[in-house]
């Protein structure tokens, strides 16, 4: 008997609260453990579950079982966190740093963290910090695509792979089941993190080397309120161009105390000659802004009086094919050009490299507005 043989095990973690869309958890996890029970390996693998976890149940559950791989099934939210149960089974929400600070104090039997939660890649880069490998959700995901990505994983790992291999053959198996949402499945290494906070970047917020014209133009900035600081963010990268009197920004806190706040945003909304969307799951999921503000925005643009820009702030899925009249959000040329939103740290350095690519190609996008209006 070979005492000798290391055990990897893993922690099976689901939620699946009263209020939120009903998940095959336990199809997941079935599919999982028959997997592991005929892999190649299996000696090597230990599998525990816990069903309807609370928050308190997370440190609970680690502590007992001292896994090297933990496993999160069910919902996220994006920048709000996970969903977990609350002690009623209700929906209680744990964001990216509280997991992060949690995992920080297991890092060192914990080596594998997995988030099959839709938009979970924002706590897997937090959880990154402190684990090896972690793997999160870049967008919504489906049962379909969770549970084949799931079960290939842990085949390859069953058969002795890398979590690199085993990470790929789940991307792969998704879409060789006819299901597009090979990409979604995001693998984040704490030494990929470690070289790209290393790098630096001596480049101003608000670098712009292009021609500009001497025309000024009115740039009303549509946002969520939730987003403020992206906003700023946005607004002090553009500050060049104001500076220089090529564009004057106005947005909602520019009200001044006793004016009409509706009066005010309409008045400043109609007169734009540029608007701004930025576009995250807060802003489009808000009734205010889609029925309001990005519909007037859209009817201008349909009628040739303003510029409507969509800036990509935040992932969200589906946002290019929202309609409004002729014309889908998808059809506007938005900004950074590339397609890559600011807050996803799989191609940006940091977030101050997309303000600076964004306020070059917005820079860009005046000069042409101007060309074509004289």
């Amino acid at each position: 008997m070979n005492n000798q043989t290391p055990v990897n095990k893993i922690l099976i973690l689901a939620a699946n609260p009263q209020g939120v869309s009903k998940l095959r958890l336990d199809e997941e996890l079935r599919d999982i453990e028959e997997g592991l029970l005929r892999a190649k390996k299996r000696e090597k693998f230990l599998i525990k579950s816990a069903l309807a976890v609370r928050h308190r149940d997370i440190h609970r559950q680690i502590m007992d079982f001292e896994p090297q791989i933990v496993h999160f099934s069910g919902h996220g939210a994006g920048e709000d966190g996970l969903i977990f149960e609350d002690l009623t089974g209700g929906v209680k929400l744990v964001d990216g740093e509280a997991l992060a600070g949690l995992f920080e104090l297991f890092a060192d039997h914990v080596k594998c963290v997995l988030l099959n939660a839709c938009y979970s890649e924002i706590q897997a880069k937090a959880i990154a910090q402190y684990i090896d490998y972690v793997i999160g959700m870049s967008q919504a995901i489906g049962d379909k695509a969770a549970i084949e990505f799931a079960v290939a994983f842990y085949d390859a790992l069953g058969a002795g792979k890398s979590v690199e291999f085993a990470h790929k053959l789940g991307c792969r198996v998704i879409r060789t089941a006819g299901i597009p949402e090979h990409l979604t499945p995001k693998l984040l290494t704490k030494n990929q993190l470690k070289r790209e906070e290393s790098v630096t970047t001596t480049t101003p917020l608000s670098t712009v080397n292009v021609e500009l014209p001497t025309r000024k133009f009115t740039v009303f900035l549509s946002y969520s309120p939730r987003n403020k600081k992206l906003r700023v963010d946005l607004e002090e990268s553009l500050s060049t161009l104001e500076k220089q009197g090529v564009i004057s920004i106005w947005h909602d806190e520019k009200i001044r105390a006793g004016n009409n706040r509706n009066i005010e945003i309409n008045k400043n909304l109609n007169s734009a000659c540029i608007i701004l969307l930025l576009i995250t799951r807060h802003f489009l999921n808000s009734e205010y802004h889609r029925n309001f503000e990005i519909k007037q925005a859209m009817e201008r643009q349909n009628a040739g009086k303003a510029h409507v820009i969509p800036v990509l702030v935040s992932s969200i899925a589906g946002w290019q094919s929202i309609r409004f009249g002729d014309l889908q959000l998808g059809d506007l040329q938005y900004l950074p050009k590339n397609g890559k939103f600011i807050t996803d740290s799989r191609f940006w350095k940091n977030q101050n490299e997309a303000f600076v690519q964004i306020a070059e190609e917005f820079a860009e996008a005046v000069q042409q507005i101007a060309a074509e209006s004289h």
